[in-house]
C-alpha cells in the first residue's frame, strides 16, 4: 500500500496578524480631546455653564488690573496671591457686589476649571493651606455682605395649602381639557417622585412609565429606568437608587387615572410624554396632543405659568414642587431616611434646609397668639388657649409638637398651629383631653 504524506504548512504569523485585527476593530480608538470630553461629562450643562462664567469674571478682571490672563500657569504662591486680590475686588458690571449664593458659585467654578482637562493642576484652591490667606478673604467678604444686609438669597418655598387647593378649585389642574391634563400630570409626575426642577422633563416618553400592583393588590405608576440626576449621575458612589411609586387613589383627584386618560389620548407619531396640547377638542376625540413635543424651556417654567393661570399668591418655581413635597413628608412625620430615598438626597443636612422654616399657616397662628397676649387676650392673662382665640376646635391633632385641625371654626381654620414639646401641651390646653399623646380633643364650653 503507498504511503500518503501531507505537507501542513500553517503561517502562525499571518494568524496573529488575524486576531490583532479584529482587536483592533474591538476597542475604541479615542485621542485625547475625546478622552477630556468624556471627563468633562461628569458635570451636569448647568454646572459647565456656571464654570465658564467663573472663568470669564477672573480674566476679565485680570485683565482690568493689568495681570495676565493666563492664572492657570501660575504657580501656587502667586495664584493664591491673585485669588486673594481678586476675592476681594470683584463686583458686578454696576460696581454693586454679588449674592452670596453667585459669591459662592465664583470660587467653586474657579476650582472646576483649574482641577479639570486641560490643565488637571493637582491644587485645592478650596482646602489647601496655601491658599488660607486667600480663603480668609473670602469667608470675610460673606460675612461683610452678611452684615450688610446684603443677603437676600432664600430657598425655593414649598406650595402653601391655600395655593394647593387654588390649583384644583381653578381647574388649572384638571382632566377636563388637554391643557389641564397635561398640567395635571406634570404637576403629579414632580410631586409624587420629587422631581428636580427642569431636570429630564424633555427626555421623558410615552414608554417611561409602567403600572404594577403591589402585595395588596393596590395600583401604582413607576418609572421604568434609573435617571441620571444631579444627585444620582452614575458614577461610583451612586448605588443606591429607590424606584419611587405614585398610588392609585380613587377619588376624582386620583394621579394613575389621570395618567391613564393622558396616555389613551397622546398622538401615537409622537413619543415623547409631554406633548403640545390641541386648541380645540371633544371629549371622545381619541387625540388630544399634537405630534410636537414641549420644549425644554416650556417645561422648565410650567410652575410660573400655573401660579399665573390659577392667579396663586406668588409666582412658583418647578423646584417649588419639590420643596412641597419635602415639606409634606416631614410635616407628617416620615423618617429621614425614606425622604432621603425618595428625593436622591445624599446628605440629610440636604432635607433639613427644606424643613427649617414655619409654614405661612404656622407663622400666622404664631403672629395671632403674639398679638393676642400684647392684647390681654392670650393665655398669659390666665385663659385657655382654645378660649384666648375664641376658637372651637374638633379633630385636633398633636404630631412631633404641632397642634393641628382640619375643621374650620368660624374665626380661623388652623390646619397647623403652635410648635412646642407634647409635655407642654397641657400648660397650654388646659381643658384638653389627652389620649396617648397623639390625638386631642377640645371640650365643649
Amino acid at each position: 500500500m503507498a504511503e500518503i504524506s501531507f505537507d501542513l504548512n500553517f503561517d502562525l504569523t499571518t494568524l496573529d496578524d488575524m486576531e490583532t485585527e479584529e482587536n483592533a476593530a474591538r476597542f475604541a480608538n479615542l485621542a485625547e480631546e475625546d478622552l477630556d470630553d468624556i471627563g468633562e461629562g461628569r458635570n451636569e450643562k448647568s454646572t459647565k455653564k456656571s464654570t465658564k462664567w467663573g472663568v470669564k469674571l477672573l480674566k476679565e478682571w485680570c485683565q482690568a488690573k493689568a495681570y495676565s490672563t493666563d492664572f492657570e500657569q501660575l504657580d501656587v504662591p502667586e495664584l493664591a496671591s491673585l485669588l486673594r486680590r481678586f476675592y476681594g475686588e470683584v463686583r458686578k458690571q454696576d460696581g454693586s457686589p454679588y449674592a452670596i449664593k453667585s459669591y459662592r458659585g465664583l470660587r467653586a467654578a474657579i476650582h472646576r476649571h483649574l482641577t479639570g482637562a486641560p490643565y488637571n493642576r493637582q491644587v485645592n484652591i478650596l482646602r489647601d493651606r496655601e491658599f488660607q490667606s486667600a480663603n480668609n478673604v473670602f469667608l470675610g467678604m460673606l460675612k461683610k455682605f452678611k452684615r450688610e444686609g446684603l443677603d437676600v438669597s432664600s430657598p425655593k418655598p414649598a406650595i402653601s395649602e391655600g395655593d394647593l387647593k387654588a390649583m384644583f378649585d381653578s381647574k388649572v389642574l384638571s382632566m377636563d381639557n388637554p391643557s389641564s391634563l397635561l398640567n395635571l400630570v406634570w404637576f403629579y409626575l414632580e410631586y409624587h417622585f420629587c422631581r428636580r426642577g427642569r431636570e429630564g422633563l424633555r427626555s421623558l416618553k410615552k414608554s417611561s412609565f409602567g403600572f404594577g400592583l403591589d402585595d395588596e393588590n393596590n395600583e401604582y405608576v413607576f418609572l421604568k429606568f434609573n435617571e441620571a440626576t444631579k444627585n444620582h449621575p452614575g458614577d461610583l458612589q451612586d448605588d443606591f437608587q429607590s424606584q419611587n411609586r405614585m398610588y392609585a387613589t380613587n377619588d376624582e383627584k386620583c394621579p394613575v387615572q389621570a395618567i391613564k386618560k393622558y396616555l389613551s389620548k397622546l398622538n401615537p407619531k409622537c413619543e415623547y410624554l409631554f406633548q403640545r396640547p390641541k386648541s380645540s377638542v371633544l371629549e371622545s376625540d381619541e387625540v388630544w396632543y399634537t405630534n410636537t413635543p414641549i420644549g425644554v424651556n416650556t417645561l422648565g417654567n410650567m410652575m410660573v405659568k400655573i401660579s399665573e393661570k390659577a392667579k396663586l399668591s406668588q409666582k412658583y418655581t418647578n423646584h417649588s414642587i419639590r420643596a412641597t413635597t419635602i415639606t409634606a413628608l416631614s410635616n407628617a412625620g416620615i423618617e429621614t431616611r425614606v425622604i432621603m430615598a425618595m428625593s436622591g438626597h445624599r446628605n440629610e443636612n440636604s432635607i433639613k434646609s427644606y424643613c427649617q422654616d414655619a409654614s405661612i399657616s404656622q407663622k400666622r397662628f404664631c403672629s395671632h397668639i403674639l398679638h393676642e397676649t400684647l392684647t390681654g387676650k392670650g393665655s398669659a392673662h390666665g385663659k385657655s388657649q382654645s378660649n384666648s382665640l375664641g376658637l372651637s376646635l374638633r379633630n385636633v391633632r398633636v404630631h412631633e409638637g404641632c397642634l393641628s385641625t382640619t375643621e374650620s371654626s368660624n374665626d380661623i381654620n388652623v390646619t397647623s398651629a403652635v410648635r412646642t414639646e407634647t409635655s407642654n401641651m397641657s400648660k397650654l390646653f388646659s381643658k384638653c383631653t389627652f389620649q396617648n399623646s397623639v390625638t386631642v380633643y377640645v371640650q365643649n364650653q
